[in-house]
């Protein structure tokens, strides 16, 4: 199943380097054609204007659901960064994650009373919007982290329990699909287009095999509230360039 899941991982990573190469050979060509009509069709203009980089808050909050040795757990984390031209997000993000179990065996089947493992770790992430429209958009999120894989056992030796705690480091990846609802305005009350629902779903990895065996690899998926910050900012820089009349 481990040799499955690469597999998958290496699939759609190729997938998704196919589907940027040729999104971006697109607009290249999109590029260079306007060019070449705006040269022809204004000579006087021949300098072109640098492009302003517009730049919007973004953030939220990003709760994951997945599967580790059979499993339910909740990756709780935040994310914080800028929308880039409308075009992509950039950012950080900081995630959490704790399972106890209880009654397993490790080390040539020695019991352990009780096992804690926990995951604490930062990304960058890169999210390029794939469309945009009023009501809906979609994007994919390229994820790099770095952090620390604790265990935490508790045995019980010689009628007396002894915890044993082991730290590692843990580099993360990822790549997923996200998807928005942006909810309409209702009767008027503009403020219900900075809410909505998000929903992802999302494969990662370890970089690297821990010596702690997280069996971190696997699916992730996410249903949640979304508060589209970008909107915001947007609303108040298009509220301070109106003409104020007397």
């Amino acid at each position: 199943m481990r040799a499955f899941g690469r597999n998958i991982f290496v699939f759609f990573c190729y997938l998704t380097t196919a589907l940027l190469f040729c999104c971006s050979s697109m607009f290249a060509q999109n590029t260079d054609s306007s060019v070449l009509l705006t040269s022809s069709s204004h000579v006087k203009d021949s300098i072109p204007k640098k492009k302003k980089i517009s730049l919007k808050p973004a953030g939220d909050f990003d709760q994951r659901f997945s599967f580790i040795e059979k499993q339910g757990v909740s990756i709780w984390g935040y994310r914080i960064g800028a929308s880039v031209n409308d075009v992509y997000k950039v950012g950080i993000g900081g995630y959490f994650l704790k399972q106890e179990l209880a009654g397993v065996k490790l080390d040539q089947g020695v019991p352990i009373n009780q096992l804690t493992k926990s995951l604490y770790y930062g990304t960058i992430y890169y999210e390029p919007f794939l469309f945009r429209r009023k009501r809906w958009e979609m994007s994919m999120v390229f994820e790099l982290g770095y952090g620390k894989a604790v265990l935490d056992s508790t045995n019980k030796i010689r009628g007396r329990f002894l915890t044993k705690t082991e730290k590692q480091d843990f580099v993360p990846a990822g790549m997923g699909y996200s998807a928005n609802f942006i909810i309409p305005d209702i009767k008027g009350l503009h403020f219900l287009t900075y809410l909505g629902l998000n929903g992802m779903i999302g494969l990662r990895k370890a970089i690297f095999e821990s010596d702690l065996k997280y069996n971190f690899d696997g699916w992730y998926w996410s249903i949640g509230s979304a508060v589209f910050i970008d909107k915001i900012f947007a609303d108040l820089a298009a509220g301070k360039k109106k003409p104020v009349v007397n």
